[in-house]
């Protein structure tokens, strides 16, 4: 019973700790000298925060915690969720050394210089790069149980250099958390085919597969699902002489190969 009681209070504070995690993305602003750079990095960063609340989507994290068996389920152990609370708590801590780094940064820079500047994500993305910032934050922000969020400043990320680092960290970590509940995968794949059918397809979906292919695994499979289920062709043959009725059918690929007819 004292087991179950302190996995109960673990899963609570994962809670929160994941929301507060999840929502340190979206304190991020990038500046100005990313340049050209700017809309890719702005997207890596929106997709390793949708990967993240995939993987506390898959476990119920955005979720009111009640049935003390369904979190035995779903977490196993006390120690397998501390080490997650860990994991997680790593994420935050890079978060704020990065933080650290650009406030010193800006500490010793004049405030009228060009390379203090930001840009903004709501108005400075290609149209097509804005959507899809858009839609991966909206699927982020659904999972997240935001009742415990309180607002936080931005901040901004100046180097190029400090950015990739943190990608690079932060999906180490995610990796570790998705390899700590192995069980969850299969809900995440199935996310990720729900993510892939909100976006649609586009220019945008084959953008999102590059930054995929590099930090996240398992939506870049969901993309090339799709893509392949999109292209099949279809070979289709009636025949016979007692062929009546009606076929109906969709296809979005190429259908050739068809006859229809009775034999004499």
């Amino acid at each position: 019973m004292a087991e179950t009681a302190g996995l109960v209070v673990g899963v609570v504070a994962l809670v929160a700790l994941f929301n507060n995690t999840v929502e340190c993305f979206e304190l991020v602003l990038l500046g100005r000298s990313f340049g050209k750079d700017f809309q890719t990095s702005q997207l890596k960063l929106d997709n390793a925060r949708l990967r993240l609340s995939r993987w506390g989507k898959s476990l119920g994290l955005d979720e009111d915690i009640q049935d003390a068996m369904s979190l035995q389920e779903h977490f196993g152990s006390e120690s397998t969720v501390e080490h997650a609370e860990a994991l997680l708590g790593q994420i935050v801590e890079l978060f704020a050394d990065a933080e650290g780094v650009s406030d010193k940064y800006k500490s010793r820079t004049e405030p009228q210089h060009d390379g203090l500047t930001v840009f903004n994500p709501q108005t400075d993305l290609d149209p097509v790069m804005a959507e899809l910032h858009h839609k991966m934050r909206q699927l982020a922000i659904e999972r997240q149980n935001r009742s415990g969020l309180r607002q936080k400043a931005k901040w901004a990320l100046y180097q190029e250099k400090q950015f990739r680092r943190l990608i690079e960290d932060i999906t180490e970590l995610v990796d570790s958390l998705v390899e700590l509940f192995p069980a969850s995968k299969l809900s995440q794949r199935e996310l990720c085919d729900m993510e892939v059918s909100a976006i649609g397809e586009g220019q945008g979906i084959s953008v999102l597969r590059e930054i995929a292919t590099a930090q996240d695994r398992l939506l870049e499979q969901a993309i090339t699902k799709a893509a392949d289920s999109t292209g099949k062709s279809h070979h289709i043959v009636f025949s016979g002489s007692g062929n009546t009725g009606l076929q109906v059918a969709h296809n979005s690929g190429t259908m050739s190969g068809f006859t229809f007819g009775r034999s004499s």
